[in-house]
């Protein structure tokens, strides 16, 4: 116990310095391995949720297959363009597998992490036969993966350069395709997750709950403010509305 809240703690001096030091532009390229760092660190918050919830076995599954699928897919994108668009990794993020940092594995398995939390308290009280409210938790969970990347993209493509895009649409230039390709990638790895804890024995934990919860918006704000500081308008305007609206939804209904 004391570990884990050690390492959340850890997490949260390591946030606060991240959104400092990337909003006003302070962070030395000697220091860039931070970014990977703090992925990491989201990622291992994420496993110590699971493991608390659904135990360690089934959290080190979850966590290789979200990790493993991740990284496989944007192997894809980052060689044929597939789902995404056509894109390629420009700063160092540490090791890669497939020509895709491992740090990208990481980053999608706290997204998949925070996003089921929000989805199942938004759908807590929603009667429906199993089958559908899997596909309805995939859709909602999906949604706010997309929402964060609303974020997570321009600013590292625009502001910080740590990949470049190669097309062009109204949205910085990224293509819309690598939205829908979040969305969809994430519907996958979403079902699979949902259908193989369905049946497991949770253990409820609020405060690690809680804990996800914050993960997912301190995220999403740490994007959207450095968005702000570089001037990213629409950035801010198109993740922090369907994002509003989704937490307002998602704390009503665990309220009730």
């Amino acid at each position: 116990m004391m570990i884990t809240n050690g390492i959340y703690r850890f997490f949260l001096i390591w946030y606060v310095c991240g959104v400092v030091l990337l909003s006003f532009d302070l962070l030395p390229s000697w220091l860039e391995w931070a970014n990977a760092v703090f992925l990491h660190l989201s990622s291992l918050l994420a496993l110590i949720y699971l493991a608390k919830a659904y135990g360690v076995r089934r959290a080190l599954l979850v966590a290789i297959f979200v990790t493993g699928a991740s990284i496989y897919i944007e192997s894809l994108g980052v060689k044929y363009g597939f789902l995404f668009g056509s894109y390629d990794y420009e700063k160092d993020f540490g090791a890669k597998i497939l020509g895709v940092p491992l740090t990208i594995g990481s980053a999608w398995f706290m997204v998949v992490v925070t996003s089921r939390i929000l989805a199942l308290g938004i759908m807590k009280r929603m009667e429906l036969p199993f089958i559908v409210h899997g596909i309805a938790y995939a859709v909602i969970s999906s949604l706010f993966a997309v929402i964060m990347d609303l974020a997570i993209d321009p600013v590292a493509y625009v502001v910080k350069q740590y990949w470049v895009w190669e097309g062009d649409s109204f949205y910085y230039n990224i293509p819309l395709s690598n939205f829908s390709g979040w969305f969809l990638l994430s519907f996958f790895i979403q079902l699979v997750v949902y259908f193989f804890l369905a049946k497991s024995p949770k253990e409820e934990n609020p405060v690690w709950e809680k804990r996800m919860v914050f993960l997912y918006s301190a995220v999403v704000m740490m994007f959207v403010i450095v968005a702000l500081a570089n001037g990213l308008w629409l950035v801010v305007w198109l993740t922090m509305i369907p994002f509003l609206i989704l937490y307002i939804v998602y704390k009503k209904e665990t309220r009730l």
